[in-house]
């Protein structure tokens, strides 16, 4: 029987990705330290997580009792076992419940690690992550939504109301359950937020070594081509079905291809507007108010600006550079692996 279960709820862009790569890569290095992360691949979780809270709208491979089955497999571990998903923050309390009672019933404590970034980081690195799943959303639209909850603003602040999705953990789990980690904000030492989750979840800091790579944002240029890009794809007769969109766009294109050219190009600039600090203190007061353990400091949610060139402003020629860029490199990887290719003439 499982005696503890952490389910590390998000919040989305609060240096996740770089957890659950590491959490996945070490798989035996935790079991020799007493922990679990369920599933053969970080994909099962994700899978298993989207069966318990009815997400399947974009489904990847079979979901049919998938929760069912880690819970089972949670339940045949004596030690602590780690459930890392961002689709924990958002579902409304009800949905919810069925993660936690499940688990519970199983016989295990089950706690949660909320891992929170400032919104001024944050507000950005959304905008982009709603480009690399083919939304369309000009930075100034995307920007008005948020201040105005309206239109993209509700998806955000689903994913991203700290002090609302605490809240729900709190009344699930109770206070004593559930701790807040905040990113650092000086993001010049990524081991900072490693050694935080660690003590936050009860997990030996040597447990696993960093990951090679992690979920690298955009710069502005690449942000602002994938923009038109999804724009082309919205015209009629010209869209992607999701599976070939995630596949060849979301991955083939923005995560590896203009991710990788990010050191070419000018950041995305951000001068944070007096509004997000308002509703960031909004958000600290909250916090406080609600009794939870924070590992870190709650000053690290001070909205951070960031230097760079306003997406709007990004010149036609630093987009056509990114695009060549993106060519010559598709060009290659076809190249490669075309089994049809020859290294010598015949």
């Amino acid at each position: 029987m499982s005696s503890r279960v952490v389910l590390h709820v998000g919040l989305m862009k609060s240096g996740t990705s770089h957890l659950q790569t590491r959490l996945g890569g070490a798989r035996e290095s935790l079991a020799a330290a007493g922990l679990l992360f369920p599933g053969e691949r970080w994909r099962d979780q994700v899978n298993a997580v989207s069966d318990a809270l009815g997400r399947r709208q974009r489904a990847h491979g079979e979901f049919e009792g998938v929760w069912e089955r880690m819970v089972a497999e949670i339940g045949r571990y004596a030690g602590t076992s780690v459930i890392s998903m961002e689709f924990l923050a958002a579902p409304p309390v009800e949905r919810l419940r069925r993660v936690a009672e499940s688990l519970a019933d199983s016989g295990a404590r089950v706690e949660a690690v909320v891992t929170a970034r400032d919104l001024g980081r944050t507000i950005p690195s959304m905008w982009q992550e709603t480009l690399k799943n083919g939304r369309s959303w000009t930075w100034p639209d995307y920007l008005d939504g948020v201040r105005h909850r309206r239109g993209p603003g509700e998806a955000f602040w689903a994913e991203q109301d700290v002090v609302g999705i605490v809240d729900k953990w709190v009344s699930l789990l109770g206070v004593d359950a559930v701790t807040l980690v905040t990113l650092p904000r000086d993001a010049g030492d990524p081991e900072r937020l490693w050694h935080r989750f660690c003590e936050a979840a009860g997990i030996p800091v040597e447990a696993a070594a960093p990951p090679a790579s992690g979920n690298e944002s955009l710069g502005a240029a690449s942000a602002a081509l994938l923009g038109r890009l999804n724009r082309a794809f919205e015209g009629e007769g010209s869209g992607l079905a999701w599976p070939d969109y995630s596949r060849h766009v979301k991955f083939g294109l923005a995560k590896t291809i203009l991710a990788g050219h990010r050191g070419e190009e000018p950041a995305i600039g951000f001068k944070v507007p007096g509004w997000v600090r308002r509703l960031a203190a909004e958000h600290r007061t909250g916090l406080a108010a609600s009794g939870i353990r924070v590992v870190g400091d709650l000053a690290d949610l001070e909205p951070v600006g960031s230097t760079g060139v306003r997406p709007q402003r990004v010149s036609a020629q630093a987009q056509l550079e990114a695009a060549v860029h993106a060519i010559e490199e598709l060009l290659r990887r076809n190249v490669r692996d075309d089994p049809e290719h020859q290294t010598e003439d015949v």
